[in-house]
């Protein structure tokens, strides 16, 4: 994704956040009374100045710009009950935060990010094998651009030093090593940390095969593995695995979200300091998720654990 693309998407999310759903007669009659109650407050105050204090200037002020103190209560009911698009909680006796929001992967500020993979930890984009609409694909643009031999050698170095041998395979760029669902090779660049989990089997096109919602399952224990073994407990941000390109079709949203934030809650270990659950924007303007229902079973989680 260009950044022009992703300045759009931000502005498409702001706007659907303000004025989502307000033709409804009833969302309608909310923005209308408390537009009212904030013009009221204001030009009460205004009374109340002149009354208390002899302080005249308020009150004239409001009587004579009254267009604008309309438009002020007007935008500040529509930022009052403009709709959410974060929802955080803290999970008791544990000091690990929750947070699920809709936001580019990458313009999340974390010191650990999760990058989806395939188990040939494949990271040629020639004919789209890595898309650049992918989070690999963005994260190899930017930092490496196309030359991705040096990211395939820090790969290799982790997985040698794991001691994980992988089975030979071929496909149409040649011979290739082929890894268990679940694997984690972690790559440090410029001072961060990023996690590749092997999330799906590819064919020699680098299309997704044998699709199957345990992969996100063995994906998620192999990922809180890697990271309680040589890893950081810090700030992790994710995008939402085995959604999007990896193609599994049992893998909501919300189902994906519930999971990575059960394991990360119910793990014994302490894995991070703040969780960051990413949701794409073009997910939230096409209207796949009901993020007020993530907000609640974030709040019962962090509660109860």
């Amino acid at each position: 994704m260009s950044r022009l693309d992703g300045c759009c998407d931000k502005l498409k999310v702001l706007l659907k956040c303000l004025f989502s759903e307000k033709n409804s007669i009833a969302a309608a009659w909310k923005l209308s009374y408390t537009a009212i109650g904030y013009i009221s407050s204001i030009f009460a105050f205004s009374v109340l100045l002149k009354d208390l204090a002899e302080f005249n200037k308020a009150e004239a002020l409001c009587k004579n710009h009254w267009v604008t103190l309309v438009l002020i209560g007007i935008i500040a009911s529509f930022i009052k009950n403009h709709e959410k698009v974060t929802y955080k909680g803290i999970v008791k006796d544990d000091d690990l935060q929750i947070e699920v929001k809709v936001n580019d992967l990458f313009s999340v500020k974390a010191s650990s990010y999760v990058i989806p993979t395939n188990t040939y930890f494949r990271t040629i984009m020639d004919g789209d094998y890595i898309s650049p609409e992918s989070v690999q694909g963005a994260f190899q643009l930017k930092y490496f651009k196309k030359n991705t031999n040096e990211l395939d050698k820090m790969i290799a170095r982790s997985l040698k030093c794991q001691g994980i041998e992988g089975e030979d395979n071929t496909d149409i760029h040649g011979t290739v090593k082929k890894y268990p669902v679940g694997t984690v090779a972690k790559v440090d660049i410029k001072g961060k940390h990023f996690y590749f989990v092997a999330i799906n089997d590819v064919n020699q096109y680098g299309k997704p095969v044998n699709q199957n919602y345990n992969n996100v399952d063995v994906a998620l224990k192999g990922l809180l593995k890697a990271i309680l073994m040589f890893g950081h407990c810090d700030d992790i941000a994710m995008p939402l695995i085995g959604t999007g390109r990896a193609a599994i079709r049992e893998a909501t949203l919300e189902s994906v979200i519930e999971d990575t934030i059960n394991r990360f809650v119910s793990s014994q270990d302490k894995i991070a300091r703040k969780l960051t659950v990413c949701v794409r924007p073009k997910d939230y303007l096409e209207d796949k998720l009901d993020l007020e229902r993530v907000g609640k079973y974030i709040d019962y989680k962090c509660e109860f654990k």
